[in-house]
């Protein structure tokens, strides 16, 4: 007989088929827990059998992301834990057993995680073209099978609709009518395999009837399970509107550039023409159907010259300088020219470009030169042969001299031309009036007429008789030209004629104020005299000894007073004659202006004033013309207390002051009226406020002249009424 079947061996195959499913595959009774474990289970999720069997499903699986607390009928895809805290994506199908709920669950788990992720990374990528599309610069547009596929928002903008629109109506609606023909003929030939350009222009028309250029790039992809043409435009209608201008420029230039009058030509690196105008043709002779020679060395008058012509020019344009020059030249039938060329580089970085030139030809104009320096030599001559100093000035700068206006100024050419006439004036107030009168005359007459009196290079005084002559009538701006006579010896000649002239008049005037003076001033005391005179020869026997005495003091007196105005007029008259000698000798000076001092108190009105003194005089002896300072103190002191009528004190002091003695002599007497003061030590002058108090008038002029032979000064600060103070320094 054959041994019975062992019972748990289709259990035991059962169980080792269940844990070789790489799915785990779990078990749960009614209240979840986990009652069969595989090792599927195990594997996928960390935990043993012995760990995970009794524990609840929700919470060593599922944590809080359960999505709802097991059991459950169905598929769903969760997150959940593995035994070391990673997270897997899993999709969980769970069922009920033997048809009732209360018997358990069971569920089969699968490990989507790296599929998820695929999906993840797929709906990322998708995000990512589809941003792209949507934000790309161009327009992008799907065609297949005559419909519009896709379409992103910039292409429905460019043609100027909404998306919506063009995906109903179509790539066709806002095709130009002129170009559609193109764009089917060319989606056709490329559908069918035919080579057709990818990228070409057409353009559109907007709903305002508007024409927008766009430039399209084409291509064939597959689509849906067929073919479909991909395309890519923008609008290029700014690029065309600047095309077309810049068309229109080149056009326009072609034209300046064939009628202008100065040649113009491109040349080579290696100097070949590359283009040349007709104007530049003209210039060289080089006629249509002409054959160009073999070098450029053809066309001057030497091979020399080219070469050293050549050199410089190949010198600037290496260094990306602009060649500049006159040029004598041989045009192709041999007669010689001239011409003005200059030549730049097109580009300063790339040598291999080339260069431009422009030229003009200057024949005529050398030969005017040539003709003009001879006539300028001729008109040198003659102007250099003149015997007065003429210039051309343009807004009173000096533009041309000739060689006796320099030398009657002392100023080479080179240091005159250029410069203002401001030169030849001491300041700038006198040069501005002096010029504005003198604009002022050649604008109203044209013609100017007048003496001046200007300065030479090395400070002398130049007189001259100036004339100038608009070259313009009436319009200095346009340049004035001038000549000028030297009249300095004229004019210093005339200067001593006036100048003795108004010494004459001031001597006539001197003798006339003395005789007044001497007149008035004798009379006084001559009368006194032959009064006491007549006194003594008619009464002498009857008059005692001490009135005889009287009147004899009194002629004394008389004669004294006469004796003095005397002395004075022969002082001044030294003075004028220049006969009034400066003999300095060592001075007590203290004891000297005590001296001074002591006689001023004895003057006849001295006894209503009081003289104070201060003298500081640090050296026992002072060099100075003791004389002459006695004609300074005694005069001033004088004329303090004579013009202090009403008394008061006289301050009379002398001090040593950086190396110059000062001497102070300040009354309060009736002052000196301001206005007079500029004439007060001219001779015989008397203020107009002295009244019936005598004097001459000499006093004060003797004074200065003594003060001036000291090479002092000397200063007066008074006010009618007021104090006077006179400050010597000597």
């Amino acid at each position: 007989m054959d041994k019975p079947a062992n019972p748990d061996l289709p259990v035991r195959a059962l169980g080792q088929l269940l844990d070789a499913i790489p799915d785990a595959l779990i078990q749960l009774d009614g209240a979840g827990l986990i009652t069969y474990w595989s090792q599927g289970a195990a594997r996928m999720l960390g935990w043993s059998v012995a760990q995970a069997t009794g524990q609840s499903f929700a919470g060593l699986i599922l944590g809080d992301a359960a999505g709802g607390t097991p059991p459950w009928v169905g598929r769903r895809e969760l997150a959940v834990s593995h035994q070391s805290g990673d997270r897997l994506t899993v999709e969980i199908t769970m069922f009920a057993l033997e048809g009732s709920i209360d018997a358990g669950w069971g569920a089969l788990i699968r490990d989507i995680t790296h599929e998820a992720a695929s999906r993840e990374a797929l709906r990322r990528l998708h995000e990512h073209h589809q941003a792209v599309i949507e934000h790309v610069n161009d327009g992008m547009i799907v065609v297949k099978d005559g419909r519009v596929a896709y379409a992103n928002p910039l292409a429905a903008e460019i043609a100027g609709t909404t998306l919506d629109d063009l995906m109903e109506a179509g790539y066709l609606h806002r095709i130009h009518p002129d170009d559609r023909e193109l764009l089917l003929d060319r989606q056709r030939r490329r559908l069918a395999g035919e080579s057709v350009p990818s990228r070409y222009e057409l353009r559109l028309q907007l709903g305002d009837g508007t024409v927008r250029w766009i430039g399209l790039s084409v291509a064939v992809v597959p689509w849906d399970g067929g073919s479909a043409t991909l395309t890519f435009f923008a609008d290029i209608s700014q690029r065309k509107s600047l095309e077309k201008a810049l068309r229109d420029t080149l056009e326009e230039r072609e034209t300046v550039l064939e009628n202008s009058l100065v040649g113009i030509a491109f040349l080579t690196q290696e100097g070949s023409l590359r283009w040349s105008n007709q104007a530049m043709k003209r210039i060289f002779g080089l006629m249509e159907g002409t054959p160009l020679p073999s070098g450029w060395s053809a066309f001057f008058e030497t091979p020399q010259a080219f070469e050293s012509v050549l050199r410089d020019i190949t010198r600037c344009l290496e260094e990306g300088r602009a060649f500049q020059g006159d040029l004598q030249m041989r045009r192709l039938d041999g007669t010689l020219f001239w011409l003005t060329a200059s030549g730049t580089p097109v580009s300063l970085t790339d040598r291999t470009q080339g260069s431009v030139w422009a030229a003009m030809d200057i024949t005529e104009r050398k030969a005017l030169e040539a003709a003009l320096a001879q006539s300028y030599s001729e008109r040198e001559a003659i102007f250099n042969s003149a015997l007065v100093g003429i210039s051309f000035n343009v807004e009173r700068r000096l533009q041309w001299v000739n060689d006796k206006y320099t030398e009657m100024t002392g100023y080479t050419r080179e240091e005159l031309v250029g410069q203002s006439t401001r030169l030849f004036y001491e300041d700038d107030a006198t040069y501005a009036a002096q010029g504005r009168d003198t604009w002022d005359i050649l604008k109203r007459e044209g013609v100017y007429f007048g003496e001046r009196r200007l300065l030479r290079r090395n400070g002398d005084v130049l007189w001259v008789q100036l004339a100038g002559r608009c070259v313009t009538h009436r319009n200095p701006e346009a340049g004035v030209i001038w000549t000028l006579l030297d009249i300095t010896e004229r004019h210093l000649a005339e200067a001593r004629i006036r100048e003795a002239l108004d010494r004459q008049k001031e001597l006539n005037d001197l003798r006339s104020r003395f005789v007044a003076m001497t007149s008035h001033e004798f009379r006084t005391p001559l009368a006194a005299i032959l009064s006491a005179a007549e006194l003594l020869r008619d009464y002498s026997e009857r008059m005692s000894a001490s009135e005889r005495a009287e009147i004899l003091e009194n002629i004394g007196a008389g004669v004294k007073r006469m004796a003095g105005m005397l002395d004075r007029a022969l002082v001044i008259g030294q003075g004028e004659a220049g006969m009034l000698e400066f003999r300095p000798q060592p001075v007590d000076l203290a004891a000297l202006c005590g001296a001074i001092a002591d006689e001023a108190r004895k003057l006849p009105s001295a006894g209503r004033c009081r003289l104070v003194t201060r003298f500081d005089a640090p050296q026992a002896l002072v060099t100075i013309d003791s004389k002459l300072l006695r004609h300074i103190l005694e005069n001033l002191l004088a004329n303090a207390v004579k013009y202090s009528p009403g008394g008061g004190e006289i301050a009379f002091s002398a001090s040593h002051s950086a190396g110059k003695w000062v001497f102070e002599i300040e009354d309060q007497g009736i002052g000196i009226p301001e206005e007079e003061i500029p004439h007060l030590f001219d001779s015989f002058h008397r203020a107009s406020n002295v009244g019936d108090i005598q004097g001459t008038g000499l006093g004060l002029a003797i004074v200065k002249k003594a003060v001036d032979l000291h090479g002092g000064s000397i200063t007066v600060h008074s006010r009618t009424g007021g104090p006077t103070r006179f400050v010597v320094t000597l």
